[in-house]
């Protein structure tokens, strides 16, 4: 499987470097005080990143800049209903169309091409040679900033064909395993040469038509991205069961269309008018009101939980220690009102695995190994006894 994986990705790869040299036919022309962002990682990255658009658009490098943000289709919602007041124009990529079919993928290229942006500033550091990397390629700004960070481990051998003509300037970033908001602050301070005084996520609630359930609960998203991200259903029942009965506090069970077999079964089993599904019934801006207006989170490790740390609701992470250190868990100078159960083996072994390379870009733990009783530990922290 591995291999085939591996082809599949040398064909899209050399798919892509003839679409590029097909772009070059294509005239445009550099229009400018234009600047392009890319950021075409998911959900959560948006959110450890969301606030530096602020500080982009107010600095005295970019401030009379037209700004275009290159996103992924997943966060549009957010970055379209919170984001305008900085962000003058979007391109929004679909990742697996842009994978899959050349139509599209030379489509999108050519649009970011003909926008002319006079700067582009990529700044994830998991740069990724198919998706971000492509995008800047494609661009024909005289200015492209990078970061030197890690390089998609799949295609990195790859990087020298074109990858290392890419970014005229380069952001250093320091081989220690940085939580990504602070990663994020490292790019952002070298790319406009000041000091950035954010101290953590942040999320202002607007208004939104969201009809809340009660006006004491919790709330239990029960998805996740990645299969192996998500905790053991009859778990989530069980811990819904112990909020209700224990602490008299509704439980909503939040995700997506996909979680809702899920969330039946958590119900049925529960037996409980005071657990609610609300899963595919929420925008992820309702999702987030949902979220800042409830007692405590109880998720996975996903989205959910960096909506919960910007809005400052308390949460309980379920966490089999994939990416430790980068995005879990907060650092109590960011956030303090958040609390990971992790499997055994990190917990007996955190300050070494934190220290090295370990668990800091998978983990092949199999999250079950967690169990409601510890969860339930964690909960106790945060509600109190009624």
């Amino acid at each position: 499987m591995k291999y085939l994986v591996k082809l599949q990705n040398l064909i899209v790869y050399f798919i892509s470097i003839l679409l590029l040299l097909i772009l070059k036919l294509y005239p445009a022309k550099i229009l400018k005080n234009t600047l392009m962002v890319i950021r075409l990682d998911s959900i959560g990255d948006y959110i450890l990143f969301r606030n530096f658009l602020e500080v982009l658009k107010k600095s005295e490098k970019f401030k009379n800049y037209s700004i275009t943000l290159c996103g992924n289709i997943v966060y549009r919602d957010i970055a379209e209903g919170l984001d305008t007041e900085f962000i003058d124009r979007f391109i929004w990529i679909n990742r697996k169309k842009f994978y899959s079919n050349p139509i599209y993928k030379f489509k999108i290229l050519k649009q970011v091409k003909e926008t002319g942006s006079e700067t582009i500033i990529n700044p994830t550091y998991t740069r990724e040679i198919l998706y971000g990397d492509m995008l800047a390629k494609a661009a024909i700004a005289p200015i492209k900033i990078g970061s030197s960070g890690a390089v998609d481990k799949h295609l990195k051998w790859k990087l020298g064909l074109f990858g290392k003509s890419i970014y005229n300037r380069v952001i250093p970033a320091v081989n220690e395993n940085l939580f990504e908001f602070f990663r994020n602050i490292e790019f952002f301070e070298g790319v406009l040469e000041e000091r950035i005084e954010i101290n953590t996520p942040s999320i202002i609630i607007k208004k939104t038509d969201l009809k809340l359930p009660f006006d004491r609960y919790a709330v239990a998203f029960i998805g996740a991205q990645d299969i192996d991200r998500r905790w053991n259903v009859n778990y989530f029942a069980e811990i819904c069961n112990y909020i209700v009965k224990k602490y008299k506090l509704p439980v909503v069970i939040a995700g997506g269309d996909c979680e809702r077999k899920d969330a039946d079964k958590i119900i049925s089993i529960s037996g409980s008018d005071k657990v609610l599904d609300y899963t595919g019934k929420t925008s992820l801006i309702e999702l987030i009101h949902l979220i800042a207006k409830a007692k405590l989170l109880i998720a996975n490790e996903t989205s959910a939980i960096h909506f919960a740390a910007a809005v400052k609701t308390p949460f309980v992470c379920i966490n089999r220690g994939k990416h430790l250190g980068r995005f879990s868990p907060y650092p109590e100078k960011v956030y303090n009102k958040g609390l990971y159960v992790y499997p055994k083996i990190i917990k007996e072994n955190f300050e070494e695995f934190i220290n090295n390379d370990t668990f800091r870009y998978d983990s092949e733990l199999n999250i079950d190994q967690i169990g409601p009783e510890e969860v339930k530990k964690a909960i106790d922290n945060f509600l109190p006894d009624k």
